[in-house]
């Protein structure tokens, strides 16, 4: 059984923030990309929306789960129209820049060029000023164009009973074309509006971002392989027995938020994955296989 791929376009209407729980002083720090969990998010919002009559919260698990099932994602990264500027950790350091016969950027560059932040503070009704200890800043990606990937085994998927996705140059949802998405956090302030469009892929063999990794969409699993003796992290990979001689670059521990009783987002997921962070350079010992697994990670089988 194959898959069909999709080119995913989002261009941001709005600032983006992803908050990943890292604070440096008062500044609250943004992902530097978008991962995939937070596009199957924001797919589940959307569709779930478009068709509930009356607010059902288990409909949101309900879709969110055969969404998960039926679709695998890639992360998304920063698109100029060339270079797709995920993170690279290289002899000089963390840089940007993955796609082939492109230039990278350095961190610095990345930082002036797509990064910005804006402050905010609550005010003391009382004195008319500053509410102590309310001062903050919040970092954010500049409204850009992002691009991924979306994998599915069909063009045309019945997530539950009567609710039907395709898959076209937009989202099609029973119908209706959908091309708006709210993407991250800080929606009070107006932040991640994007609009998305598609574009099937005809190749079996896709080269992701232009680069030397590639995915076999013929296969039962979405395997990736990489064309050089070693490997660019474009996802978080598992470690869990992952069999590497080396990797260049960090870890990162790995949680989020799930549906609960109490609404979405209200439980802190229990099984924490140690991951290898988007960028790292890694070399797998010649009988470990990776594929794109739940959120877009890659894991091994």
């Amino acid at each position: 059984m194959s898959w069909i791929c999709y080119r995913f376009l989002l261009k941001a209407k709005s600032p983006i923030h992803i908050g990943y729980g890292v604070k440096l002083g008062i500044v609250d720090r943004t992902r530097y990309y978008i991962p995939a969990r937070n596009i199957w998010g924001a797919l589940t919002n959307l569709i779930t929306k478009s068709v509930m009559k009356s607010y059902k919260p288990r409909f949101y698990q309900e879709i969110g789960k055969s969404l998960n099932e039926n679709v695998k994602l890639s992360y998304f990264y920063v698109y100029d129209g060339k270079q797709v500027f995920a993170p690279f950790y290289g002899d000089k350091g963390l840089e940007f820049g993955i796609s082939k016969d492109e230039k990278r950027i350095s961190t610095e560059e990345f930082e002036h060029n797509y990064i910005g932040s804006f402050t905010s503070t609550a005010i003391d009704k009382s004195s008319k000023s500053a509410e102590e200890g309310t001062l903050h800043e919040t970092e954010y990606i500049k409204p850009v164009l992002f691009i991924g990937y979306l994998f599915t085994r069909h063009e045309s998927l019945e997530l539950v009973k009567g609710v039907e996705i395709s898959f076209e140059d937009f989202i099609v949802i029973n119908g209706n074309i959908l091309s708006e998405l709210w993407v991250g956090g800080e929606r009070n302030y107006g932040f991640g509006r994007v609009e998305a469009s598609l574009k099937k892929l005809s190749e079996r063999k896709i080269h992701l971002f232009s680069s030397e990794m590639a995915v076999n969409t013929g296969k039962e699993e979405l395997m990736i392989n990489s064309e050089d003796s070693t490997g660019i992290a474009l996802a978080h990979v598992d470690i869990e027995n992952l069999d590497v001689e080396f990797i260049r670059g960090d870890l990162e521990p790995l949680s989020g938020r799930e549906w609960s009783e109490k609404g979405i987002g209200q439980k802190v997921k229990e099984n924490i994955r140690i991951c290898i962070t988007p960028g790292s350079v890694f070399k797998l010992k010649e009988a470990a296989k990776l594929r794109i697994g739940d959120f877009g990670i890659w894991e091994t089988f």
